[in-house]
């Protein structure tokens, strides 16, 4: 079945925004008297969303005490949203082909609108996505297929005919539930139960200039 649309998870999948998570996360630990966490253990999380990552830092809290402390990890992680995160070192020449050959592409993204905005304005791709979905943009978000089919819709292309790649086991599902074709971006956040557990898709990206390859092999002319 042909691909004419690529659809990209954000966190993980096109953008590495684990740097400034982790900045911003590790400063709210020390605003509340809490130590550190150890990057790698932080990288880890970092697809599950903020609750998991306030959840890793602050385990023993529940309820108003642990909603403070997420709260200020969110409004530190929107002040320090752009300093280090970056387009994956490999994935600029895939994204490169997608313009060239004017392949439409789109971005759905569990992360709120109010961050994707505030990110996405100081991040330069080669063409603008057609598409942006975050997760508020429905009353649903991923694993249902509703993002999909709205960022599909908004491409101009079947669903059928998109493929979706994401580096969580919720995207792989996303996926298949949008009748898509899917990837795992193995490059991401992925934790060790990810490895002894392998994901429903067939096609995988261990780098992003593997996936960068694969766009040129598919789509150049």
């Amino acid at each position: 079945m042909s691909i004419n649309c690529i659809l990209f998870d954000l966190d993980g999948t096109l953008l590495d925004t684990s740097y400034d998570f982790a900045y911003a996360l590790n400063q709210t630990c020390r605003d509340f008297n809490s130590p550190p966490l150890r990057y790698q253990a932080l990288r880890q999380t970092v697809s599950q969303g903020g609750l998991a990552m306030i959840q890793l830092a602050f385990p023993t809290l529940k309820g108003e005490e642990l909603n403070i402390r997420k709260e200020h990890f969110l409004n530190l992680y929107f002040e320090n949203i752009d300093h280090h995160t970056h387009i994956f070192s490999g994935l600029e020449r895939g994204l490169q082909v997608l313009a060239e050959q004017q392949i439409p592409w789109g971005i759905v993204t569990n992360k709120p609108t109010w961050l994707t905005e505030k990110l996405l304005q100081n991040i330069h791709f080669p063409s603008p996505p057609n598409s942006v979905v975050c997760g508020d943009t429905l009353t649903v978000n991923k694993p249902n297929p509703a993002p999909l089919h709205l960022a599909a819709k908004q491409c101009h292309i079947d669903s059928k005919n998109c493929l979706y790649i994401g580096d969580h086991r919720r995207d792989i599902e996303a996926g298949i539930n949008a009748g898509m074709q899917t990837a795992g971006a193995m490059f991401g956040y992925l934790t060790d139960d990810d490895y002894d557990n392998p994901w429903p898709t067939k096609l995988f990206f261990e780098t992003p200039y593997e996936m960068s390859q694969y766009f040129q092999h598919t789509f150049s002319k």
